[in-house]
């Protein structure tokens, strides 16, 4: 690899990683699955599955992506020729990729939307604000031609990052949306908890009722473990390209998880103690409490129009620092091959992205009769990179890694103690595994 293209200083990888990890599903998804799975005892198991299940699969995936220093299809390919393996295993650097540019296509469309609502705060004179909410969300859905504006705003902006290059456009943007997310996410947890319900989300998100523990909460928290962290999107392999040598990978990891869990906690104590001071509203909406309900809370609460700005301004930017990760891995295999100059690659992948993209913006207007076994375009786009292809990328990393690379050579580079090392082996090999056995076994069921 070009040395150029490594990033300088341990915190750009960290920031980076942290960026592609912290997104729509830390501060979209996590409050909602929150709210829908029991509070509490969602919180306790999904800890548990990043703790065992997201850490030694990051790690495996940050190894994969240093030791091949190119793209994550080409990353896997050195693995397979230095090590003898068969070239099946090039399905893990193939699926990634494609799953990262599945998911971007409905990811935009999401984030499109939340950049609109910056300027969509409810009127001061609205007298019936929820029905004022509920009845913009439906109009903006039932548009396309908005809804494509927004869809198209979000993916140009995100190929524009990535087209500059790894340290001019990635490593840049990087280092400026972090600090401002951190910054924005810290100020709009102090200000819901002063105005807000702060000790009812308190309980609500730390007294858990151990009996809304099902098989179900504990697949959706193994399932949002995934989503959250990025794992099997090719995303975190392809910034391990980047990663500089002398970065220890374990306690790196570390500090990213402790990152992704802390903003999902802080958009917890955002969300829920605005939600909970407005009587009208529920925590247990769903996909709705963010574009339906929230806006209605802020309505309510003093300097409401300006905090709601700010708050989508904050999923906006982890949105993007996200989105650009998306990409990449793509993006950095045509680079490569020399198939096409940087820049025209993630055009071509942004129009991609777009098109399918088109089908999530459609999902809900013109083609909302439209339904395969009962869901429609967005929903099994969305079941089919969640529920398989991550899955299924993480449990190849995982057998790739935990059974193919000599122990010896992987404890080198992940610099964790023997008896760390001796549990991120067991996770590794046994856990994680089964864990994503089980993700398949519910979503086919």
């Amino acid at each position: 690899m070009d040395q150029s293209k490594i990033w300088k200083g341990n915190w750009t990888f960290v920031l980076a990683a942290a960026g592609a990890a912290v997104g729509l599903g830390n501060i979209w998804k996590f409050p909602y699955l929150a709210g829908e799975s029991g509070g509490g005892a969602f919180v306790i198991v999904y800890l548990l599955c990043i703790l065992f299940l997201g850490l030694p699969i990051m790690i495996a995936e940050i190894y994969i992506g240093r030791y091949g220093r190119k793209s994550p299809i080409n990353s896997v390919r050195k693995i397979i020729s230095d090590y003898g393996l068969n070239k099946f295993w090039l399905i893990l650097g193939w699926l990634g990729a494609l799953a990262g540019l599945l998911i971007l296509s409905y990811y935009s469309v999401i984030a499109g939307i939340a950049a609109s609502y910056i300027f969509s705060s409810i009127p001061h004179t609205e007298l019936n604000p929820a029905e004022y909410s509920v009845e913009y969300y439906s109009n903006f859905k039932n548009s396309p031609l908005l809804m494509i504006f927004w869809h198209s705003l979000f993916i140009g902006v995100t190929c524009y990052v990535v087209g500059k290059g790894v340290v001019d456009g990635i490593g840049k943007a990087i280092n400026i949306l972090m600090p401002i997310l951190f910054f924005l996410v810290i100020v709009l947890c102090i200000y819901s908890s002063l105005t807000g319900e702060f000790i009812k989300t308190l309980s609500f998100l730390f007294n858990p009722d151990f009996s809304k523990i099902t098989p179900g909460v504990v697949i959706t928290a193994m399932g949002q473990a995934f989503f959250t962290l990025s794992i099997g999107m090719g995303s975190i392999m392809a910034y391990g390209a980047y990663m500089p040598q002398e970065q220890m990978i374990g306690k790196t990891v570390l500090i990213v998880i402790f990152l992704d869990t802390l903003v999902a906690l802080l958009a917890g104590f955002t969300i829920f103690p605005i939600v909970f001071s407005n009587p009208e509203l529920s925590a247990f909406v769903g996909k709705g409490l963010l574009f339906e309900s929230l806006p209605v809370a802020f309505h309510s609460m003093p300097l409401g129009s300006i905090f709601h700005s700010v708050f989508f301004i904050l999923v906006s930017i982890a949105a993007l620092s996200s989105s650009v990760s998306l990409i990449e891995p793509f993006t950095a295999w045509i680079e490569e091959e020399r198939i096409f100059s940087r820049l025209n690659g993630v055009i071509i992948l942004g129009v991609i992205a777009w098109l399918i993209g088109l089908g999530t913006v459609f999902s809900d207007n013109i083609w909302a009769e439209y339904e395969i076994y009962g869901m429609n375009f967005f929903e099994v786009i969305a079941i089919l990179t969640d529920q398989f292809m991550l899955p299924l990328g993480g449990l190849l990393i995982c057998l790739l890694v935990g059974f193919c690379i000599p122990k010896i050579d992987l404890e080198r580079e992940i610099d964790l103690s023997r008896n760390l090392s001796n549990i991120f082996n067991i996770c590794l090999k046994f856990v994680a595994p089964v864990s994503v056995l089980l993700i398949f076994g519910y979503a086919l069921s």
